[in-house]
Formats: structure tokens, sequence, C-alpha cells
């Protein structure tokens, strides 16, 4: 069964998790709980997709397996769920993964009204400025000027940019949740500052939050690090988990074995050490991962402040075209009908 090459997102992800927890919490059997989620659940595919899973743990398999047959959950969500599984904590895990999906929903959301002022600034700016440099434009012609011909002519070509526009939009809102569209722009975005940073410090949260759920679920910490090392952001990062999973089998402990890793920096490097001197490692990685998210939180919103000023630049160059633009049209005009 499959259901396409798309994930869910987070919004998505965090409704789904939480409605899950609350019934299995209930004491209601994990079939019954996703087909009553699904009866209630407000999209269609994702109902479609929680009876099918429902059909697949009546014909025998594990949630976990039932899940990857979908094709549309996280990998993060369907290890995490297996290790629940396992280590017969699924309603904790489910809870956890709901904090966790509403947290980047709330990144999400958070980023998005930061950039509404500034993109109808530059929407402003492009309708008023496309206007009055038209008119800067016809200032001088020969023929007669209308302005009610111009503006026909103008609500004509901003009606081709607006359904072109639109089409862009419907476009990415179709691409957005396909795998291959997000690898493709994640592979772009990593090597453009400041996304490249926001991308990093999200990975790396994304990294010891699965890592605090794996290892709290019971599985040992060389498989928990093996798992998330899936979530770091390049390769590099993952050869570098397989050398911290080398020395800690050959017998060297965490403190020992995480200083060799310089990108997680030296808070974490000393946050991890502390949590496996007081057994409390599970406690430090959620720690580490709430750190790195806070990081990423703070780099979005210096990021959407750069953005916000360099489109009031944008206006602003618009605005001075604009008036050099007229003043240049108008005395050239001047000068010329003067003969000089």
């Amino acid at each position: 069964m499959s259901f396409g090459k798309f994930i869910l997102n987070y919004k998505t992800m965090s409704i789904l998790c939480r409605q899950l927890a609350s019934a299995y919490e209930g004491g209601i059997p994990i079939i019954q709980a996703l087909q009553i989620v699904g009866d209630n659940f407000p999209s269609r595919k994702v109902k479609t997709i929680l009876y099918h899973c429902a059909d697949d743990l009546i014909r025998g398999a594990t949630l976990s397996e039932a899940l990857q047959k979908a094709e549309v959950f996280p990998d993060l969500f369907v290890q995490l769920v297996s290790a629940g599984e396992k280590s017969g904590r699924l309603d904790t895990i489910l809870r956890d993964l709901s904090s966790y999906y509403e947290d980047l929903w709330k990144m999400k959301r958070s980023t998005i009204a930061s950039l509404i002022y500034p993109i109808s600034q530059l929407v402003l700016g492009w309708f008023l400025g496309s206007f009055a440099l038209g008119i800067v434009q016809h200032i001088g012609l020969e023929k007669a000027f209308s302005l009610s011909m111009y503006f026909s002519s103008y609500i004509s070509f901003q009606i081709k940019v607006i359904i072109v526009f639109i089409a862009l939009i419907m476009i990415f809102i179709f691409l957005k949740n396909l795998i291959s569209f997000q690898s493709t722009l994640y592979g772009i975005l990593r090597y453009i500052y400041p996304f490249s940073f926001i991308i990093h410090k999200f990975s790396l949260a994304r990294f010891f939050k699965s890592l605090a759920l794996l290892y709290s679920s019971g599985i040992p910490i060389t498989e928990a690090l093996l798992q998330s090392s899936e979530l770091l952001p390049s390769s590099d990062y993952q050869k570098d988990i397989f050398a911290v999973v080398h020395l800690i089998r050959n017998g060297s402990n965490l403190e020992k074995s995480f200083k060799t890793l310089s990108w997680i920096g030296r808070l974490g490097q000393e946050m991890i050490a502390i949590g496996e001197q007081s057994g409390k490692l599970d406690e430090t990685l959620q720690k580490v991962s709430e750190y790195f998210l806070l990081d990423a939180q703070q780099a979005l919103k210096v990021a959407s402040k750069i953005f916000s000023i360099l489109i009031l630049l944008a206006v602003g160059v618009i605005i001075g075209f604009i008036v050099i633009s007229f003043y240049a049209q108008l005395y050239g005009n001047m000068f010329k009908q003067l003969g000089i």
C-alpha cells in the first residue's frame, strides 16, 4: 500500500499523535484507537490511511510495520513507535511525539507570522512601484498620454502576474510535502546563509530529541545513536556518530566519546557528561535538544529580521529609482524643448 511519495506535515502529525495518545492512554486497543481517530479526523486522506493501518494490524502486522507500509509518516515517528511497542511505553512515546511536532508546528507558524509584514510591504511596493514607474516611462512620449488607457493596460498586466503567482503557489503547495521536493529544497538551502545555520541547529535538535526518546524507551545508546544519526544534516556528521559508536563499543564512556564531536559545542558536551555521571542521561539529552531548538528559533527570528530589512531596502531602492527616473525624464524633456 502506498499513498504517494509525500509525508504528513507537522500540524497533522501533532494532532494525530495527541489523539492517538489520548485514546490509547484511555485503555482503547490500538486498532480501535486508529479507527476512532480516523472517524473524527478532518482530513479524508489521513482518515483513509488510518483505516488501512488498522486493517494491517488486524491481519497481524505491528503498528510500526503498518505505519511504514503507508509511506507517509516521518521516519522518526515510525522509529519511535517501534521503540514504544518493544518497550511497552507506546502511550508515553505518542505523547512525547505530540509535544515534539507541536513545537515544530509553532516554530513554523511563528516564522510565517514574522514574514507576513515584510512580504506585504514587498507586494505593496510591487503594485505601487510598477504603477508609478509605468507613468514615469510614458512622460515625454510624443503621443498623448491617457490615464484611463494606461490604467486599463496596467490592470491587464497585473492580472496576468497574479495568475502566474497563484499558479506558482499552487504548485508549491502540491510539491511541499513530496519527499523528493523536500530533499532538493533542503539540499539547496543548507548551503545558503542564514538557512544553513538554521538547518544545522534544527537538525541537532531533532537528533538529540530522537536520541532522548529512543534511549528512554529502553533502546541501547549505540543503537539509538545509529538510528538518530539519519536526522543529521550531512554524511560527515553521520560518520562522526559511527566513530562515536565504535568508541563506545570498545569501552569508552559517553563523555570521552562525545568530546570528539566538535559540532555539538562545549555546552552540549558538558551537559552529556553531567547526564552520564548523574544517571539521568535521557533527561539531559532532552535538555540538549531543547537548547538546540531554542537556538534554531532564535536564528529564525534573526533571519526574519534580516529578511524584513532587505525587503525595506528593496522597496526603498524601487522608490528611489522611480523618483530619479521621474526627475530625469522631466528635466530631460525641459532641456530638449529648450534645445539644450
